[in-house]
């Protein structure tokens, strides 16, 4: 009798637990296909997070970090089989026009330079502005190609310098006035790099092939002892400025560059006062930062 009431209670035990098993695996079972539908209907609208479903039927949001910001990046090509793996944003979008102009200015003046006041009897100033307004297209994302055309205008003026070093070397200039006049057109390249996601920083190297023309004219003493020299001028160079773009509105950014390399071939024709002919020719290259090339700008991106 006691055998067949612990027999009756093990086989109870057994159904019981049997049912409750089943029940549970059948909610899992029906949690995690509720939540792949969830996961099916909002993958349409919510493209950039990943959902996970676990046993115990939570399923946590995991988002795509930087999704945005690998949809701007611009990765550099590989030179050869070697990859550095160099990215940087898209900074200047292709298909864009950029419409600009740059300006420079510097003016020296004896009088304001401290280690000058000692030389006696030296007086000069000299001032020099340009300005340069362009027109590029980018034909790819960050890269521009364009034209830029220029007015340079040089004027000095010495109106005294005399040294006496002692009885066999002594010299004075005086009344001496310089003034040049250029214009110029080039084609020009530029390549951005993006400093931000935002699109607001930005760097650039703009490589140059320029032709000058102008005059120069070159007079000397006064009164009746004046001279004069006019030179025709006619310039070919290739530059190099790197420089730094920040935009302070939607489609208006302000610009800073400066020169550190450049080759050029100049042509001189003189022709002085008393009927004398002259030709010059010269040529060289720069490398260093040139304090007279320093441009600051402003452009618009349509």
């Amino acid at each position: 009798m006691m055998l067949m009431r612990q027999l009756r209670k093990n086989i109870f035990l057994l159904l019981f637990f049997s049912v409750i098993n089943t029940g549970v695996y059948a909610v899992t079972e029906n949690a995690e296909v509720s939540a792949e539908a969830v996961t099916r209907k909002n993958a349409k609208v919510i493209k950039d997070t990943v959902y996970q479903v676990i046993r115990d039927t939570v399923y946590i949001t995991l988002p795509i970090k930087n999704f945005a910001e690998t949809q701007e990046m611009i990765k550099t090509p590989a030179v050869g089989r070697f990859d550095r793996g160099i990215a940087n944003y898209k900074f200047m979008p292709k298909g864009k026009w950029l419409f600009g102009t740059t300006a420079s200015y510097s003016n020296f003046d004896s009088n304001d330079i401290r280690i000058l006041s000692i030389v006696e009897g030296f007086n000069c100033n000299a001032r020099t502005y340009g300005f340069n307004p362009f027109i590029g297209y980018f034909y790819r994302n960050n890269m521009m190609v364009g034209a830029k055309f220029g007015y340079e205008h040089l004027l000095g003026d010495l109106s005294n310098l005399s040294i006496d070093i002692d009885e066999d070397m002594d010299f004075s200039l005086s009344d001496i006035y310089y003034s040049e006049d250029l214009y110029s057109m080039a084609v020009i390249h530029r390549s951005y790099v993006g400093l931000d996601a935002g699109k607001r920083f930005g760097l650039f190297s703009e490589t140059s092939l320029s032709y000058k023309t102008g005059s120069s004219y070159l007079v000397r003493g006064a009164d009746m002892n004046q001279k004069k020299t006019e030179t025709e001028i006619n310039e070919f160079q290739l530059n190099m400025s790197p420089g730094v773009c920040v935009y302070i509105m939607q489609n208006v950014s302000v610009e800073m560059s400066f020169g550190i390399m450049g080759i050029k071939y100049r042509v001189e024709e003189q022709k002085m006062s008393n009927g004398e002919i002259g030709k010059h020719r010269d040529s060289g290259a720069n490398f260093k930062i040139n304090l007279f090339n320093i441009n600051l700008g402003i452009t618009v991106c349509m």
